[in-house]
C-alpha cells in the first residue's frame, strides 16, 4: 500500500474519533441544558399553578398544552420533578373534563353540586317505558329494591304517568330522592323522613361537605310523610268549629267540634235511615264497648229522633235529664229532632259527645263538648 493511501486512511480514522467525541460532548451539554430547563419548567409550573389559582382557576387551552409538553419531557428523561409536573397536568386535565364550558378557558369545578348528589342517577324515559319497568331495570342493574311509589315521590309525580324524554331522578339505593329546602339540616331531614344521618352522608358522599338549598340527595330507607306526598290532598274544612243547635227555643252551643269520621261505619245495620243521627246512635249503642248496650226497643220505635225519649220510656228504659257515659242524648227540637251519644261527663258538668249529620252531610261524625249550662236541657236514654 502506498504511503499516500495510508495517510488518507489515518486522516479519516482520526476525524471519526474526533466526531464521536464531539457528538458525546454535545449530548452531555444537551442533557445538562435539559436538566437546567427542567428545573426552570418545574418552577414555572408551580408559578403557573399559583397563577391559575389566583385567576379563579381559569385556564387557557395554550396553558394546558404547555403543561402537557413539560409533563411529557419530564417523563421522557425521567427527571426528578416528573411526579409534580405530571400531577399538575392531571389536575388540570380533570378540571377540563368536568368543568369545560368554552373552547378558550377551563372553569374550576364546583365543590358542592347543588343540583345532583352522587347518590342520584338521571334517567331519560324511552319509548314504551313505565315507572314499573324503570324500577325493575335499576333493581336488577344495581341490586336495589326500589318501588314505583319511591320513584314517584322522588320526582314529585302524583300518578305513575310519565312521558318520553322526561328526566327522572333515580336513587341509587332503596329510598327516595329529596330536594333540600331552605333552613333544613341533615338532622331534621333524617328525623322527618325516617332515615339516618350516617346513611345519608355515606350514600351522598357528604363527608366534610354541607348541604344547600335545592340540592338533591338520597334518603336511604326514607319515606315522605303523608302530608308531603305529591298525591296528598288536604281535607276541606266544611264549616267553622263551633255550631249552635236550637231546642225548646234556646241554643245549645258545641265547643271544640272536630270531624272524627267521614263514611259509613261497617259491621252493623239497623232500621234507621243510613247516614242520619238516629242510624249512628243505634249503631254506636250496639257496637261500642263504652255504650250502655243495644237499643232493643229500636225495632219498634218511630224513626224520627224527636220520638226516641217517649218510645224508650214506654219500652221500660230509664230516661231522664242526667247525662252518663254510654247514654244517648236526645232533643225534640226541629222537625225531626236530634240524637247523639255521650263519651264522657266532665268534672265541670260539661259532656263530651259524638253525633252524625250535625251541621254536616250524611255519614260525617263529629266530636265536641256541650257546656254544663246547657247539658241539663237534653233527655238521656240509658
Amino acid at each position: 500500500m502506498s504511503k499516500k493511501v495510508q495517510k488518507k486512511r489515518h486522516f479519516w480514522q482520526t476525524a471519526g474519533s474526533v466526531l464521536a467525541y464531539l457528538t458525546a460532548f454535545l449530548m452531555f451539554i444537551g442533557i445538562a441544558k435539559v436538566g437546567s430547563d427542567e428545573k426552570v419548567a418545574a418552577s414555572n409550573t408551580t408559578i403557573d399553578m399559583n397563577a391559575i389559582a389566583e385567576s379563579d382557576f381559569n385556564v387557557s387551552a395554550d396553558q394546558l398544552s404547555e403543561l402537557y409538553v413539560v409533563a411529557n419531557l419530564s417523563s421522557s428523561f425521567d427527571l426528578a420533578s416528573v411526579d409534580t409536573v405530571s400531577s399538575n397536568y392531571v389536575t388540570i386535565s380533570v378540571m377540563k373534563e368536568i368543568g369545560q364550558i368554552g373552547t378558550d378557558k377551563i372553569e374550576k369545578p364546583s365543590l358542592v353540586n347543588t343540583n345532583l348528589s352522587t347518590g342520584v342517577e338521571t334517567h331519560i324515559v324511552a319509548e314504551g317505558e313505565t315507572l314499573a319497568s324503570i324500577a325493575q331495570y335499576y333493581n336488577k342493574k344495581h341490586k336495589l329494591r326500589l318501588t314505583t311509589d319511591q320513584l314517584r315521590w322522588s320526582n314529585g309525580l302524583k300518578t305513575e304517568e310519565i312521558s318520553v324524554g322526561q328526566a327522572l331522578s333515580i336513587p341509587m339505593t332503596s329510598g327516595i330522592v329529596y330536594t333540600v329546602k331552605n333552613g333544613e339540616s341533615l338532622e331534621s331531614i333524617a328525623e322527618r323522613m325516617g332515615s339516618s344521618i350516617e346513611r345519608i352522608i355515606a350514600q351522598n358522599d357528604l363527608e366534610g361537605r354541607s348541604i344547600a338549598e335545592g340540592m338533591k340527595i338520597v334518603l336511604p330507607g326514607g319515606t315522605l310523610p303523608e302530608t308531603e306526598r305529591p298525591e296528598y290532598v288536604a281535607p276541606v274544612r266544611r264549616r267553622p268549629t263551633t255550631f249552635t243547635y236550637s231546642y225548646y227555643g234556646s241554643a245549645s252551643g258545641r265547643e271544640g267540634m272536630r270531624v272524627v269520621a267521614d263514611g259509613p261505619p261497617r259491621g252493623y245495620s239497623n232500621k234507621f235511615t243510613p247516614g242520619q243521627c238516629t242510624w249512628y246512635a243505634a249503631w254506636w249503642r250496639a257496637t261500642d264497648p263504652r255504650s250502655q248496650g243495644p237499643l232493643v226497643w229500636g225495632v219498634h220505635v218511630n224513626g224520627h229522633a224527636k220520638y226516641w225519649a217517649s218510645s224508650a220510656r214506654a219500652a221500660g228504659l230509664r230516661v231522664d235529664r242526667h247525662p252518663e257515659v254510654g247514654a244517648v242524648f236526645q232533643t225534640t227540637s226541629g222537625y225531626y229532632g236530634h240524637v247523639g251519644v255521650v263519651l264522657a261527663v266532665n268534672s265541670d258538668g260539661s259532656i263530651l259527645v259524638r253525633e252524625m249529620n250535625y251541621g254536616y252531610k250524611t255519614y260525617v261524625v263529629t266530636e265536641s263538648t256541650i257546656p254544663a249550662n246547657t247539658a241539663g236541657n237534653f233527655m238521656y236514654i240509658h
